[in-house]
């Protein structure tokens, strides 16, 4: 019978580790995962930027093109630069400027939206890790009781009257 309780009683302990280093594994795994997702998000945000500097460079070429072919249509007509013509070549400049700025923020906007996802995944992480350590300790805990009451059911150690009252 001895022998018998003691089985019982060693594989309760083994079943609450277990359990335990499992919750504990589960949240650091968690928290892994979120770390591979913050990464993929600054490395978008990265992108985003990239990309917008790119096009904002596309936009800066285009409109020195139309510049160009504006002058070019202007002088072959025997257009004055001056007045309407060159009020005309300004507001196509001032217009591709705010075109190029408008890509330029929208690269940033684009950019701070994946860092505070970064950030957000790194938060969840860090809880997912808390939790699972959190709940491989309660899983101790719980074990521990449980092993106490049934070593005291299957009289493997009896209660003082100390403890017990």
């Amino acid at each position: 019978m001895a022998a018998v309780s003691s089985m019982v009683l060693a594989a309760v302990a083994v079943s609450t580790a277990v359990t335990a280093y499992g919750q504990y594994q589960q949240g650091k795994a968690q928290q892994q995962a979120y770390e591979y997702n913050a990464k993929v998000n600054e490395q978008n945000a990265k992108i985003a930027q990239d990309k917008a500097a790119y096009e904002a460079d596309k936009q800066a070429q285009r409109m020195r093109r139309l510049n160009a072919t504006q002058r070019a249509a202007y002088a072959a007509s025997g257009v004055n630069l001056s007045g309407t013509a060159l009020d005309l070549m300004e507001d196509s400049t001032t217009q591709g400027e705010m075109d190029r700025l408008a890509i330029l923020y929208g690269g940033d906007v684009q950019a701070i939206q994946s860092r505070n996802e970064a950030e957000l995944n790194r938060f969840q992480g860090k809880q997912a890790a808390s939790a699972g350590t959190s709940a491989a300790f309660g899983t101790l805990l719980g074990g521990a009781s449980t092993l106490g009451m049934a070593g005291v059911k299957m009289d493997v150690w009896k209660p003082t009257s100390r403890l017990w009252g």
